[in-house]
């Protein structure tokens, strides 16, 4: 496509020759500053700090970019102020690759004669969908996915190869589970008693609201008794675990490498970094924010940032933390002031 027709495309203006021929996209992040950028290629800039370590985006390309910066572009495709992020995404969607699949059971996918499945959606070669189990319109079931028993995927959902759906648990709409995600295994229920070690039953299930994505090789576990749940809109890295009982609001994120004990209550809009670790029964107040590497023992208070093992309010822990850099100087002050008073003191 030429310049004219991206810029069409995306609903925007663009400037520079309409003819000019584009082929791709770029990430200008990674050049080196004193590399040219490449003819025929897409590459966003959105504030000044981009451009002042990348002098040369004013000599080749097609820059994506805001009204205040356009002028200095030769070729640009200018996004409204405020809109440049969704001005990317649009563009990231206009150039994507990624597959799509004839509405069908392929003929080596295994589908029980009680399951339903949507004329509209794909269920690709190896995929198993169980007794009772549901799949939406527009589903995308990929190889190697298990639909247990009597569960539930929402329209226009997609399960990457080797996802695992509990028995009786429910996906929403437009979901994505990443691959070798597992939903509805057991929770880590067990009693120590007199006769030897017991497994407790877990007889709840997992249901997942609408626009959640969860990322690869997660786990989320089923309730003991009723559900482990998860709301609109939530957004789940790689590698992360929720425990039984958890009930995950909307609008999360939890990024990578996180650990969500059981029974925890994360409220709407909360955000858990990477690698922190939730003890259970813990409740994420709603809006607050828990930065990485951290190890939460105590309920949060609303809109507020916590760090450290265990966690405890930003503020705090900064204060803390520069207490703790004077402690060398302190423990000599201290060791003098024994000295001294050793003197003084009669034998």
């Amino acid at each position: 496509m030429n310049l004219s027709e991206l810029a069409s495309k995306l609903g925007l203006q663009s400037k520079g020759a309409p003819d000019y021929a584009v082929e791709g996209i770029r990430d200008i992040e990674t050049l080196a500053p004193e590399a040219d950028l490449e003819d025929g290629r897409v590459y966003f800039i959105e504030t000044p700090a981009v451009l002042k370590r990348h002098p040369k985006a004013a000599e080749r390309g097609v820059i994506l970019t805001t009204p205040a910066l356009a002028a200095g572009f030769p070729r640009a495709v200018i996004a409204p102020e405020g809109g440049t992020r969704l001005a990317f995404i649009a563009l990231l969607k206009l150039f994507e690759k990624a597959p799509s699949f004839p509405a069908g059971v392929c003929a080596d996918a295994k589908v029980h004669p009680t399951a339903k499945v949507a004329a509209g959606a794909s269920l690709l070669p190896g995929a198993v969908v169980m007794e009772g189990a549901v799949v939406g319109e527009r589903c995308v079931i990929y190889p190697g996915v298990v639909l247990e028993p009597f569960s539930q995927v929402g329209d226009g959902t997609v399960l990457f190869p080797n996802v695992v759906l509990g028995h009786h648990c429910r996906i929403g709409k437009n979901g994505i589970v990443h691959g070798g995600t597992v939903i509805g295994a057991d929770g880590f229920g067990f009693y120590d008693g007199p006769t030897g070690r017991h497994k407790i039953p877990q007889i709840g299930n997992v249901v997942i609201a609408d626009n959640v994505e969860i990322g690869a090789s997660c786990t989320v576990d089923r309730a003991a008794i009723e559900s482990t749940t998860i709301g609109d809109f939530t957004k789940i890295d790689d590698q992360v675990h929720i425990g039984h009982n958890c009930r995950v609001g909307r609008y999360i994120y939890i990024v990578g490498n996180s650990a969500i004990g059981g029974s925890v209550v994360i409220e709407d809009g909360a955000m858990i970094s990477g690698m922190v670790i939730v003890k259970d029964h813990l409740r994420i107040a709603k809006g607050s924010i828990v930065m990485g590497m951290s190890g939460v023992a105590q309920d949060t208070e609303p809109k507020q940032a916590y760090f450290g093992s265990p966690a405890r309010p930003a503020r705090q822990m900064h204060k803390m933390h520069a207490a703790l850099e004077r402690l060398p100087e302190l423990l000599v002050k201290v060791r003098e002031l024994e000295e001294k008073l050793a003197r003084l003191t009669p034998a």
